[in-house]
């Protein structure tokens, strides 16, 4: 799928001997194998379904690079994948995502509740982590893939441990598997980049702890230093649960509160931490169906912030570009958002954008990010 690339650029010819070089490198490795650096743009962004944790990415985890999502049981991990997944669905109609259930424990239907298109995706449960590898070195030469993810490099078992005894240590077999997954991806998302095709890896990975450690952080993540040196963004998440009566008076979980950290970002400055509120079941005051990330009071809080919600006592406007709404308290702008998604967007693309300028950005870069679905 071609990606709309209009920076403004004096043309230059490299010329003399390094002019021929490169010629022959053309000549022998493709017609993109090499360009000048004004030609190496910022990736377009898959976005999370929480506007702050888009804020700080600047629209979402890059496009074209892998990412990671780490933490603790129930952290909500394959929550935060599943919504990327509809965001990838949405923002590449074209392109199908892959899921690959290392863990074996794909949830339809709260896939569903996330916003997943579960016909428009493709799930591969995997046996063994050599498995993983082959389907996923296979899926991203497909310019029909926008989005593979792996759920989860902590699940992924050596075909060598599958077969033998339990009594047999295996050392390092894991390590080992996950780096040379980590080669074959990235040398397949270089080439595939050449012909035009831009596909992103999402891991999921699970916190262990090392054996006798009494000072530092005694948390480990599985898989071997490759595969954190070859993500773009990493991603910490946790999660608190919130529970109240639901629609019968039973005692439920309704809402999930997701602190985060984003431990590497290679994309771009600006926050590191945040939080997020997820409902779980449906909630009639805000009108909000299960599954959805309450972003609106968050959009509010930040339009503020930038001068676009102003105002006093019971007299508010908030502007949208062009657009000007008067409201006479902050739930009124709440509500309305809530009810009116393509408001949503609208001042959740301009939030971005102002971010983006903030930290200097590129105007092509900053222009392209208005037009996210």
């Amino acid at each position: 799928m071609e990606r709309r690339r209009t920076r403004p650029s004096d043309e230059k010819t490299i010329s003399g001997e390094l002019g021929e070089t490169l010629k022959h490198i053309q000549k022998r490795y493709g017609d993109n194998s090499v360009s000048t650096g004004d030609k190496i743009y910022q990736p377009d962004r898959i976005s999370t379904g929480a506007f702050i944790l888009d804020f700080s990415l600047l629209g979402g985890i890059p496009f074209s690079r892998t990412a990671m999502i780490v933490g603790e049981r129930h952290a909500g991990k394959t929550m935060l994948a599943s919504k990327i997944i509809a965001s990838a669905q949405h923002q590449y109609p074209d392109q199908t995502p892959v899921f690959i259930d290392v863990e074996g424990s794909y949830d339809a239907t709260w896939a569903e509740k996330l916003g997943v298109d579960t016909s428009h995706l493709i799930v591969v449960p995997c046996e063994t982590g050599e498995m993983v590898v082959d389907i996923a070195d296979a899926v991203i030469e497909s310019k029909e893939t926008s989005l593979i993810v792996i759920d989860s490099i902590a699940a992924m078992t050596p075909m060598k441990e599958v077969e033998s005894s339990a009594e047999d240590a295996h050392v390092g077999l894991q390590a080992r598997l996950v780096g040379g997954l980590i080669r074959k991806l990235t040398s397949n998302m270089v080439k595939e980049r050449k012909r035009g095709h831009f596909v992103t890896v999402l891991f999921l990975n699970q916190f262990r702890m090392k054996i006798g450690v009494m000072y530092g952080d005694p948390r480990t993540v599985p898989g071997g230093k490759a595969l954190e040196f070859s993500t773009s963004v990493q991603i910490t998440i946790k999660n608190k649960e919130n529970t109240g009566k639901d629609d019968l008076g039973i005692e439920a979980i309704v809402k999930n509160e997701h602190p985060f950290t984003i431990t590497k970002n290679k994309m771009n400055a600006g926050p590191r931490t945040g939080e997020f509120m997820l409902v779980r079941t449906d909630d009639p005051e805000t009108g909000l169906p299960a599954g959805t990330i309450d972003n609106s009071p968050t959009l509010i809080s930040y339009a503020k912030k930038f001068g676009l919600y102003t105002g006093g006592g019971q007299s508010w406007n908030l502007a949208i570009g062009d657009d000007s709404y008067k409201f006479g308290k902050a739930q009124e702008a709440i509500a309305m958002l809530n009810e009116d998604y393509s408001k949503q967007r609208a001042l959740w693309n301009l939030l971005i954008q102002l971010q983006a300028k903030r930290l200097g950005m590129s105007d092509e870069f900053i222009s392209r990010l208005g037009d996210m679905k």
